[in-house]
């Protein structure tokens, strides 16, 4: 089942209306699968000028960008969907780890969704995209970004993706290949130049403001739900999938569960499968041999 089936199928189109933040080029939910509002933080005409040298937005270029229904600005999705809101899902592929308050972002999205409404997340798994090196997000980061009410990424951030941003050849990572520090934007140095003309000019300077595994990111949401600081629950926590570098979260709104029975629904993952690399190939064969079932367990979980 390819990843477009899998958002299908978590969020029903078809007689529903709903939301798609950020499809650029490549919708995941089609006009033709129902009523899908497509929202972004430019017009149409904005996308296509801020991308027109962009190298990976296909064959179509520039027109290939959809167009825009719903222009997102500092109310956020309620406010800008206005009368069509709230609406009865919401998709959002590798859009949550650009976001500087992802708490704040949450409860926004949470506001535009019907009761019983579900918001679908992508998510890069670090372990096997360009955030390999880094750190995974903890609870107190995603707090104080909420508290300081971000709006530009936070400057560790920054410094983070320009100091350890690599190149990661995702089956050989999951071959049990170690990633070699093979850096892609400049390391250490650059990174303090850029942290400190990102802190001077404000500027906002696009790079993953949070890095999870599945797991980090169960643990995170646990919290979050037990604090009170989200209107969900978790429907699902799909694992990232072997040669895979996602993982996919289904949320629905349930304002009528209690904090502790909300954070209670998110799954339980293991930490040796969903947050540690897989086994080195070079392990001796038993080894190995608890590796190969390791991974054919993990495809047992394929529908």
């Amino acid at each position: 089942m390819d990843r477009r089936q899998r958002v299908l199928n978590f969020v029903v189109p078809h007689g529903r209306t709903g939301v798609e933040l950020g499809p650029l080029s490549r919708p995941i939910v089609l006009k033709s699968d129902g009523n899908v509002l497509y929202a972004d933080h430019l017009s149409t005409e904005g996308l296509r000028h801020q991308y027109r040298d962009h190298p990976t937005l296909g064959p179509d270029g520039i027109e290939g960008i959809v167009p825009v229904d719903v222009v997102l600005g500092e109310g956020g999705l309620p406010r800008a969907l206005g009368s069509r809101g709230p609406v009865d899902y919401i998709v959002a592929s590798h859009v949550v780890e650009h976001v500087p308050d992802a708490i704040g972002w949450l409860r926004e999205c949470g506001e535009a969704l019907n009761e019983g409404g579900v918001f679908c997340l992508m998510v890069p798994d670090k372990r096997f995209t360009f955030d390999h090196f880094r750190t995974p997000t903890s609870v107190g980061a995603l707090v104080a970004a909420h508290l300081l009410r971000l709006r530009t990424p936070p400057p560790e951030a920054v410094y983070e993706h320009f100091a350890r941003a690599c190149e990661v050849d995702v089956p050989a990572t999951w071959r049990g290949q170690p990633v070699p520090d093979r850096l892609i934007v400049g390391g250490p140095p650059a990174a303090l130049d850029a942290t400190a003309t990102a802190v001077a000019s404000g500027r906002h300077i696009d790079v993953h403001c949070t890095v999870f595994t599945p797991y980090s990111f169960g643990r995170v949401l646990t919290e979050l739900l037990a604090l009170g600081l989200l209107p969900f629950e978790c429907a699902a926590l799909e694992p990232t999938r072997p040669c895979e570098s996602e993982f996919f979260v289904l949320l629905r709104k349930r304002s009528d569960l209690g904090a502790a029975a909300r954070a209670a629904t998110v799954p339980r993952l293991d930490p040796a499968r969903h947050d540690a690399l897989p086994p080195a190939a070079g392990w001796p064969k038993r080894t190995r041999a608890a590796a190969r079932r390791w991974v054919r367990s993990l495809r047992g979980r394929r529908s």
